[in-house]
């Protein structure tokens, strides 16, 4: 018979796997239907107008080679647009386009329904369980990386 330590472990796994669908999948977003690394480039450029690739790269932590890639189909969707720096012809910009703005506007929205209940919970929570609980996902967090490597 599984103790309560194994049923923990079976629920956080749980959440972990629906988390990954939630974001693996694909979802309407404004007009578009995107996938989680198109609609988090909207939400960075949204975030930083005027932002240039290796900025994104940092921001969304993936390599800079990684960005046009993603840059290429939110161009090709009319998401974004892309100019150059008025004081650096070499340096590529870019910035949301209408309709790239109803899918940052549709994905702030998505992120206040999914967060609202999450953050309701937690404020339910005495501050020292909260404190609690969050040192115990912070050395789970530090556990995985060490595995990681």
């Amino acid at each position: 018979m599984p103790n309560q330590s194994q049923y923990v472990l079976e629920t956080m796994l749980r959440i972990i796997h629906k988390s990954s669908e939630l974001i693996t999948e694909p979802r309407v977003f404004g007009t578009e239907v995107l996938y989680a690394s198109e609609i988090h480039m909207i939400d960075i450029i949204g975030r930083n107008p005027g932002i240039h690739v290796t900025e994104i790269a940092n921001k969304l932590g993936i390599t800079k080679g990684a960005v046009p890639k993603i840059i290429c189909k939110l161009l090709q969707k009319e998401l974004i647009y892309r100019y150059q720096a008025k004081d650096n012809k070499k340096m590529v910009l870019f910035t949301l386009t209408p309709k790239g703005h109803a899918s940052f506007q549709s994905h702030i929205e998505f992120h206040k329904k999914l967060d609202q209940g999450i953050i309701k919970k937690f404020n339910s929570l005495q501050e020292s369980e909260l404190l609690m609980f969050h040192d115990i996902m912070h050395e789970i967090e530090e556990y995985i990386d060490r595995i990681e490597k």
